[in-house]
């Protein structure tokens, strides 16, 4: 029995309808920007933003800091503790970002980021004893990850129908979809900023933050989110 043949009896693979999904490709090992199988046939990687490789497979400096760390302290949790490293590693974030954003959570993964940044702005409110703030405002199509709080967010991308009886209520805005020279970019955003406004007017007593993609819609898509407290509203 092939690898191959092993992985479908017992894996499941994400984004997969395993009944019609071809066979997956067994791979032995890594190098760069290449993937290379069994048979030492290579692929491109081209799967950066999809988890960790987007300085490339095997990276000697990187598989070494690894192995450096991995000796001293693989790991130690933050309730009640610290280290060097990740001090040391946000006074250099704090560096290049705008001086509101000052303090920094540690999470594992993106979905569970946003499940962080969601609790935290609901809780922002429950403690200022505005318990009413429940809504979130996000774009439509937006996609934010694929636990229960990124899935409400992302409830227009189409990808989490089958959950949308669990999803919490989420007001959507209209996104400004545009590209390079185009032409009605402005008339696009001035739309969208429109019925921002008019949402604000209407429910900005109950929202809590906005979770916006700032670069671009990829999925339409996913390259990164931001939750905005609205604490001036």
């Amino acid at each position: 029995m092939t690898l191959s043949q092993r992985d479908r009896r017992i894996l499941w693979h994400p984004f997969t309808q395993e009944k019609t999904a071809s066979a997956v490709i067994p791979i032995k090992s890594a190098k760069g920007s290449y993937l290379y199988d069994e048979q030492d046939k290579a692929y491109l990687d081209l799967i950066s933003s999809w988890w960790v490789n987007l300085h490339g497979h095997a990276h000697p400096e990187i598989a070494t800091a690894i192995y450096k760390q991995a000796n001293q302290l693989e790991h130690v949790i933050f309730s009640g503790f610290t280290h060097a490293l990740a001090v040391e590693l946000c006074e250099e974030l704090q560096k290049i970002l705008p001086d509101p954003l000052s303090r920094f959570f540690f999470s594992d993964n993106g979905s569970t980021a946003v499940e962080v940044a969601l609790k935290m702005s609901y809780q922002y409110w429950v403690n200022k004893e505005k318990k009413e703030r429940t809504l979130f405002l996000s774009f439509e199509g937006g996609y934010h990850g694929d636990t229960f709080g990124a899935m409400s967010v992302g409830c227009t991308s189409g990808f989490h129908s089958v959950f949308s009886d669990l999803f919490f209520k989420v007001l959507t805005l209209p996104y400004p979809a545009t590209w390079e020279d185009d032409k009605h970019v402005a008339l696009k955003e001035e739309k969208a900023l429109i019925a921002l406004d008019e949402m604000l007017k209407n429910h900005g007593k109950q929202v809590a933050a906005i979770i916006l993609e700032p670069l671009v819609q990829g999925a339409s898509g996913r390259t990164g989110s931001g939750v905005w407290d609205l604490s001036d509203f």
